[in-house]
């Protein structure tokens, strides 16, 4: 029988084996190839704006979820190697080189990878429109999807999982033929090493996390540029998980092991000597392991909050049925007279007043002001402006003296800018910032809606007005807005010279921007819980294969099966506490960070997704921990 007959015979026999394994990576080329052909539809190309925002997201998370899938192939591979060593052991002494026998293991790669491959882009094709009417329907997009198959996004697929499942078979390949026959029979009892005492890296890596936890919920009150703070957090933390599980726990165990009172109760002795004996080989998929579960409980979470998030900033950007600036009464009085001769209710008009100055920070080191030109307001003007819209109540919000109120700009998605405390001149007038906060006001128009907003006491905006032309801005509310473009033509016609502003409601870049994301991240969250609890399933089946000759000792000298349930259960809830606490941890940071960000509170989605993620965990930790059981204690006995 040739090699490529003997690999198609070992991949049909071993199916049941790599089921989960095809699962994920199927999958995974399944939401690749779709994140992948949202570029090159034509319901999001025809609208350049809105592809943009789809183009930057499919993007960031096509890469995010190879960086992914790379790590678990490579490590489920680890398994797949060490569960068939025996098997490559008597292929040897059958007389078979190890050339042929690491051909054959990286044929049967290959297989694996066409099946993912092939199998991925079928479905991917088939669930391609509704992949895609889903994603129209969370960004309100009213238009047809058409069915299309994306002949780039097929290539890049096929050439990505191609060059990913060739590096796999080759080092298949090496493995095996540097492989020996003696190491390959006695697989399941080689001895585990205890890990080096490095006190300097453990402490390092605990100061690291802590580190990046300081800069990632600092961000406001130290002023640190956004991309230098998230890249430093980012590091820190990444840096800083692998040397706490590679050195600060190795300490930890090594402690806990000279613990009589600990050790000796019950089964620990066998549990935690198992873990710690493990931790030189382990500490990398427990490391990974907590990342990939703070990236699933941040993407679900930030997915969540994105809904809530684009609604908001809906409101500020365009929070009027229409708008127009002008100071002319009579006009006021065409528009009323027009909109009454429509179908269209008036439900509110309100005339805002302002002026647009120059301020000009004294101390703050960095820009906030494009031109330090801004829009001047009185409380009044605010106050009355927000009874109208009947928006909620900001608290302390109101400046008295020399105090003065931050308003973000209409265009202002994300800001990690935190001015307050910090003083400003205006007409050389020094005034303190007394708070920083976002409400709707301009929307976005004409140069008014990428202006910041400063909010001085009545009689303080009085006093610097002098030499200001004042601009009237008329905020209209009126029923069916959404039906308002006949009116708003009409409204033109009346004042030729002065600028109308439409509602734009939904249809604005970083709305779209927003909920793209949040459809993708519901995606990539469910992704990652996947990815996360496989890591797990393939790790602890390793280690549950090289305890087998361990439990079989234990069970000749009197361990019960009860005993080893206990010990079991005991070893696997250590594999999941480990990780899982540190990846909420690191999630919760990760979403306090957004919140400076994004002036938003997360606190019930990230709830909720620590929830769902706890409960998915805790099913996943019994299902994984009875598998285990039967590995070292059933199949023993029926080997005996």
């Amino acid at each position: 029988m040739n090699s490529f007959k003997l690999s198609l015979k070992l991949f049909k026999d071993n199916i049941q084996v790599y089921k989960l394994y095809l699962l994920i990576t199927i999958v995974s080329v399944t939401a690749f190839y779709n994140v992948l052909a949202i570029e090159n539809n034509e319901a999001f190309t025809t609208i350049s704006e809105r592809f943009q925002a789809a183009s930057v997201a499919s993007l960031s998370c096509g890469f995010i979820l190879i960086c992914t899938v790379i790590y678990f192939i490579f490590n489920a591979d680890e398994f797949f190697l060490l569960n068939r060593k025996k098997e490559t052991a008597l292929y040897m002494l059958m007389g078979i080189t190890q050339s042929k026998i690491g051909q054959v293991f990286a044929i049967e790669s290959l297989f694996l990878g066409a099946t993912s491959i092939f199998s991925g882009l079928a479905f991917g094709v088939i669930f391609s429109k509704l992949f895609f009417m889903l994603l129209a329907k969370s960004i309100i997009l009213n238009v047809e999807i058409p069915f299309k198959i994306s002949l780039k996004a097929i290539f890049i697929v096929i050439l990505v999982f191609s060059c990913i499942f060739a590096i796999l078979g080759y080092k298949k390949y090496r493995v095996v033929k540097k492989s020996k026959l003696i190491d390959m029979i006695n697989a399941t009892k080689q001895k585990e090493s205890l890990p080096k005492l490095r006190y300097i890296k453990g402490i390092l890596g605990v100061v690291l996390i802590l580190a990046g936890y300081l800069v990632g919920v600092m961000i406001k009150r130290w002023n640190i540029d956004l991309i230098v703070s998230s890249m430093a957090a980012l590091l820190c933390v990444s840096i800083g998980t692998y040397f706490f599980f590679g050195s600060f726990m190795s300490i930890v165990f090594n402690k806990m092991i000279k613990n009589k009172k600990i050790v000796y109760r019950n089964v620990m002795l066998v549990s935690i000597s198992n873990v710690y004996f493990r931790l030189k080989g382990n500490y990398r998929n427990l490391a990974m392991t907590a990342i990939l579960c703070a990236a699933a409980i941040t993407a679900f979470g930030v997915s969540l909050s994105f809904e809530e998030v684009a609604k908001k900033e809906v409101l500020k950007e365009s929070p009027y049925s229409f708008s127009y600036e002008s100071d002319d009464e009579r006009l006021k009085g065409k528009v009323v007279e027009i909109i009454n001769e429509s179908n269209h209710e008036l439900i509110g008009f309100n005339e805002n007043k302002f002026f647009l100055g120059k301020v000009d920070y004294i101390n703050y080191p960095r820009k906030v002001d494009y031109n330090n030109e801004a829009i001047i307001i009185s409380y009044s003007t605010l106050k009355k402006n927000l009874e109208f819209l009947n928006y909620k109540t900001i608290d302390d919000i109101e400046p008295k003296g020399k105090e003065a109120v931050f308003i973000t700009s209409a265009t202002t998605l994300a800001s990690p800018l935190n001015v307050e405390k910090e003083e400003i001149e205006i007409k050389n007038r020094e005034y303190i910032i007394k708070k920083q906060e976002e409400a709707p006001f301009t929307g976005i128009i004409d140069k008014l809606g990428t202006k910041n907003i400063y909010i001085l006491e009545d009689g303080e905006y009085e006093k610097v007005k002098e030499g200001f032309n004042e601009t009237s801005l008329n905020c209209v509310q009126i029923g069916k807005e959404e039906e308002a473009d006949q009116l708003i033509l009409n409204i033109r016609e009346v004042m030729p010279k002065e600028k109308v502003y439409p509602h734009i409601n939904e249809y604005t870049w970083d709305y779209y921007a927003i909920e793209i994301f949040h459809f993708l991240g519901l995606i990539m969250s469910i992704l990652f819980i996947l990815l996360t609890f496989s890591t797990i399933y393939f790790k602890i089946l390793k280690d549950a294969f090289m305890d087998k000759e361990q439990y079989k000792t234990l069970k000749k000298i009197g361990m019960s099966k009860e005993e080893v349930k206990k010990s079991v259960y005991v070893q696997v809830g250590i594999s999941f506490i480990l990780p899982g606490s540190v990846g909420i941890l690191h999630s919760i940071i990760a979403m306090k960070m957004l919140e400076q960000i994004m002036n938003f509170s997360f606190n019930m989605q990230l709830i909720i997704a620590i929830g769902l993620n706890s409960i998915i965990m805790i099913l996943f930790y019994f299902f994984i921990s009875n598998n285990y059981v039967k590995m070292v204690y059933e199949e023993g006995d029926n080997n005996a």
